[in-house]
């Protein structure tokens, strides 16, 4: 009696499974990508170049370089000449406050126009202004001797720092900088290929995996449906229990859940790679399907670990971009220190002048009467000022220096606390580049192993279920045994293709890490298979991309698929 009712027990939760089972098959089922359309046959390096010509992210970086690039003309044009220039007219009427001046008062007017050039020069922090004047000018003075009166003044002046602003001044140290944050932009932009690139050629794989994975679960399944019909043959001629029958059909069930899941996984895995190789405006993106032709890589020989070390720290763009960090906090010192010393300037000016214009003749005493005149045309007012007639020169040194605990000091204290930051970054960078190379070289080597290890666990399980096949076909094995030598050799095979996924991640992550650094965290969802389902994880290890484009992973074929996906 109590037999009956636990045999009544398991027949109808079998039942149920399999019912949730076909019903959960029957509602997740995906549309397919592209009904009716040929798929996009793609090799790795294909995919490659597709992602070089449409990435977003790769657009969107490209500009980085340009903008670093203006910057630098921007601090470029500090030594650029300047031109300046003005023009103007005057009206003056002083009031009588004396007795030499006219009773109705002076009336002066005069139009002046003033042209210069000034310029700092890249050299020793010097500057020169090179300037010339021309003005007329009329008077009712008394006491003026020209009037209308035509002058002329050229000048040229300079100044040459001898101690602060000598060795690097403000607009040098931009410069420099600039031009170094100029190196660092391209380095951010190779990084962004580097890992775009990595990101790529991880989801070609993981799509070479879903696909794979589909298989596996439909020959899972297939297994399923012919112990379903051997046990259904078995219970019509009495020689198996109906349980047996009813064990089968939820296998079989769970099976095809299994299938839909894998196939789920698959177009989840396209869609990735389709986000980073084509053309997101183009009216066929989300429909056009994709199949990888490519096999993964089988016995790619380890590389020399302490070469490629050795390579990376002079390669990696994280390494180039700490040590022009360090390079500019030097700058940054070098200036701080200029800014601490004394504003010692040497000065000096030299110009020359000519007068010329209406000269009124006098003669008697003082003022004199007005009997003549004499003209001069502006063209002698020039001769006078290129023949030196008139000149005019300084020469002197100027000095300042604050007294005390200055601006300087605080920021030359500053700057050198900075120069040992940027130094401590860099070693601490060259250190993490050196463990992730020489963890990524042990996962090489580790998931080489587990390929050679998982195909023979999948040899042995499958020699295990054939053994088993036979037991039962002779009566001498259960069903239920059958049923957990296929679960053995489905789970066998995913753990092949796992390793197999792993290895070529492994390949990806060793290539990408010699010239950029991980983007920081896990890189995603990484799929895998366990216990029969596709199960979705976060990635274990960070990973950057390749740098070189079409570049394919180290032994990738085209040409069958022995020992790979």
């Amino acid at each position: 009696m109590k037999a009956g009712i636990t045999r009544s027990i398991v027949v109808g939760w079998l039942l149920m499974v399999a019912g949730s089972a076909v019903a959960v098959a029957q509602t997740t089922a995906a549309p397919p990508s592209s009904p009716g359309s040929a798929p996009t046959r793609l090799t790795l390096d294909d995919a490659v170049r597709l992602a070089l010509q449409n990435n977003l992210d790769i657009a969107v970086d490209r500009l980085e370089p340009q903008v670093a690039e203006q910057r630098v003309a921007q601090a470029s044009a500090a030594y650029l000449p300047a031109l300046s220039g003005n023009f103007g007219r005057t009206h003056q009427l002083q009031p009588p406050s004396n007795l030499l001046v006219n009773a109705g008062g002076t009336t002066t007017d005069g139009v002046n126009s003033t042209l210069a050039v000034g310029q700092r020069l890249p050299w020793a922090g010097a500057s020169y202004s090179l300037s010339w004047n021309a003005s007329r000018q009329t008077t009712n003075s008394f006491f003026q001797s020209f009037s209308p009166s035509l002058g002329s003044v050229m000048q040229i002046s300079f100044s040459q720092p001898l101690l602060r602003d000598f060795a690097i001044d403000s607009p040098r140290q931009q410069l420099v900088v600039s031009r170094r944050n100029k190196e660092m932009s391209d380095t951010r932009f190779r990084e962004t290929v580097v890992r775009t690139l990595a990101d790529v050629k991880r989801a070609y794989w993981n799509l070479v995996a879903g696909r794979a994975s589909v298989a596996v679960q439909q020959k899972s399944l297939d297994l399923a449906r012919e112990l379903v019909r051997t046990n259904a043959a078995r219970v019509e001629v009495g020689n198996a229990p109906p349980l047996d029958l009813l064990s089968a059909k939820a296998e079989q069930a769970q099976r095809e859940e299994n299938l839909v899941l894998a196939q789920v996984q698959a177009r989840q895995a396209e869609d990735a790679l389709r986000l980073l190789i084509f053309d997101a405006n183009a009216p066929s993106f989300w429909n056009e399907a994709i199949e990888p032709t490519d096999s993964t890589p089988v016995g790619v020989p380890l590389p020399d670990v302490d070469a490629v070390i050795q390579k990376a720290m002079k390669t990696r763009q994280d390494l180039i971009r700490a040590r022009d960090d360090v390079a500019n906090a030097e700058t940054g010192v070098r200036f701080s220190q200029s800014q601490r010393l004394p504003d010692l300037r040497l000065q000096g000016s030299y110009g020359t002048t000519g007068l010329g214009g209406t000269q009124l003749v006098r003669t008697g005493g003082f003022p004199g009467v007005v009997t003549g005149t004499a003209i001069s045309s502006f063209g002698s007012v020039m001769n006078q000022v290129m023949g030196r007639n008139f000149p005019t020169w300084t020469f002197g040194l100027t000095l300042s220096y604050p007294i005390g605990y200055s601006f300087d000091d605080a920021g030359l204290a500053s700057a050198r606390i900075q120069e040992t930051q940027a130094r401590s970054r860099l070693q601490a960078a060259e250190i993490r580049a050196v463990r992730q190379l020489r963890q990524a070289a042990w996962q090489m080597e580790a998931n080489t192993k587990r390929i050679e290890t998982s195909r023979a666990a999948r040899d042995f399980a499958e020699q295990r279920l054939d053994a088993e096949q036979k037991r039962f076909e002779v009566g001498m094995s259960t069903s239920f045994l059958v049923v957990q030598a296929q679960r053995d050799l489905a789970q066998a095979r995913n753990n092949e293709l796992s390793a197999a996924l792993d290895y070529v991640r492994a390949i990806i992550d060793f290539e990408a890490l010699q010239e950029a650094a991980p983007a920081g965290g896990a890189t995603g969802g990484t799929m895998t298979v366990a216990g029969g389902s596709v199960v979705s994880f976060p990635a274990v290890t960070t990973t950057t991309s390749p740098s070189s484009s079409g570049t394919a992973i180290p032994g990738t074929s085209t040409s069958g698929r022995p020992g790979g996906l």
